[in-house]
């Protein structure tokens, strides 16, 4: 054998490098940064807030990222999405508190809230006022001044991503507007409208604004059921759940349901909550009421009895027959912690306690859920189960001391890639 045959030619480091496995996971974090497909995989697995931040490690991330196909594979695969927060309405003025109900944000109470908020997305000066909030979008309103008229504006906006459109022209005459989203059915949305061609007339009908459109369709009329015991004009609040929009008040009785895709009308009985007798006077419109959905169901608190230290919370079955009492909570503990609350009514003397509901959240266990209430100067988180709770933030009470315990606007915030 020749001396040349047996010269063995030494590998380039590199090469050595490779064999030993030095570098093989470099090389496996490039070729899937290089193929779409794993990394879109990899990237839907994360969290929302962190997919916000990796948009800007590169164009191409930002590509993928803001994609509507990626953004409504990554809603329909985490819905129901849970609630990062809530915007709390000032009673006496249009401005908002925000509140973060995320668990890893600073502990500090003070970092939790905020009156800046992310509302301000156009150009117009006037406020900018919510009306609805569903799963991470939001309906605004504001009033504008175009050719020395005063025009109102609608929008359906995402504050995780900053994105808004604006609405058709929406003309006078209308009840109430809600909208309808379900990240798990569609990747559209829709805006249910109820309208009447004055406040005094019986006659009502529906449109209905859909994205994919873009145009106000009118589709039924309203029959001046005999069911409903309240006018229609009373019934300004929504909420959409279960593929309806539900709409109803602080006086009603009952709520309109109105099948977005069915396009049918129900009149669904509220709780009967000590109401025995058909000609008792509706609620107090002070009353402590609160109507919302929640982790895929809709929850129902309505309070008639300030003295009372225990707080029902109804659920409504899927199939929108009846309502069953699934919680009772026990405010004692809180009262306990906080003998803010406790008051003495003026004119009777007796006991009373001072809070607003601001939220229920419905988590995978009974543990985990919990309700947050406003209470004099704060908010407070409330496992009730475990009896255990949190003050969140400092609030600022502009109100008379009376308006505390009534019904009070709140919106949640959870956090969305859902395209507008």
């Amino acid at each position: 054998m020749s001396s040349c045959s047996r010269t063995r030619t030494k590998a380039p480091r590199s090469a050595t490098s490779h064999r030993k496995g030095r570098f093989s996971s470099s090389s496996s974090a490039t070729i899937v940064a290089d193929i779409d497909d794993v990394l879109t995989q990899i990237l839907s697995l994360l969290p929302i807030k962190t997919l916000l931040r990796s948009k800007r490690v590169s164009k191409r991330w930002l590509s993928l990222i803001t994609n509507p196909d990626f953004s409504n594979r990554v809603i329909k695969s985490n819905h129901p999405l849970p609630i990062s927060g809530f915007f709390l309405h000032s009673p006496t003025a249009i401005k908002y508190s925000f509140v973060s109900l995320d668990d890893d944000e600073d502990d500090a109470i003070n970092q939790r809230t905020s009156l800046s908020l992310l509302l301000w997305f156009t150009d117009h000066s006037t406020d900018m006022i919510i009306i609805q909030s569903t799963n991470g979008l939001l309906l605004c309103k504001c009033a504008c001044a175009s050719s020395n008229q005063f025009n109102t504006n609608y929008y359906v906006y995402n504050p995780t991503t900053k994105q808004y459109t604006l609405l058709p022209h929406v003309t006078t005459g209308y009840i109430t507007l809600s909208l309808a989203f379900d990240p798990s059915e569609s990747p559209h949305y829709k805006v249910f409208c109820l309208r009447t061609k004055s406040m005094t007339s019986y006659s009502f009908h529906i449109e209905v604004y859909s994205s994919n459109e873009g145009y106000w369709k009118r589709l039924v009329s309203v029959p001046s059921s005999s069911s409903s015991s309240s006018p229609f004009v009373e019934y300004k609040e929504t909420v959409f759940w279960n593929g309806a929009v539900h709409c109803y008040g602080p006086r009603t009785r009952d709520c309109i349901s109105f099948d977005i895709n069915q396009e049918e009308i129900k009149i669904l009985p509220l709780p009967n909550l000590d109401h025995e007798e058909d000609d008792e006077p509706l609620p107090d419109p002070n009353t402590l009421r609160y109507l919302d959905e929640s982790g895929g169901n809709l929850y129902f608190i309505e309070v008639n009895d300030q003295s009372s230290s225990d707080l029902p919370i109804y659920e409504m079955e899927r199939d929108s027959s009846s309502w069953f009492l699934k919680y009772n909570v026990d405010l004692e503990p809180l009262l306990a912690a906080f003998p803010e609350m406790i008051r003495t009514e003026y004119y009777t003397d007796r006991r009373i306690y001072t809070f607003s509901v601001i939220v229920f959240v419905k988590e995978e266990t009974d543990a985990e859920s919990y309700i947050v209430l406003h209470i004099p100067n704060k908010a407070v988180k409330y496992n009730f189960i475990t009896k255990t709770f949190k003050k969140l933030c400092p609030l600022v009470n502009d109100a008379p001391e009376d308006a505390f315990y009534r019904f009070q606007r709140t919106f949640q915030f959870i956090e969305s890639l859902a395209n507008v």
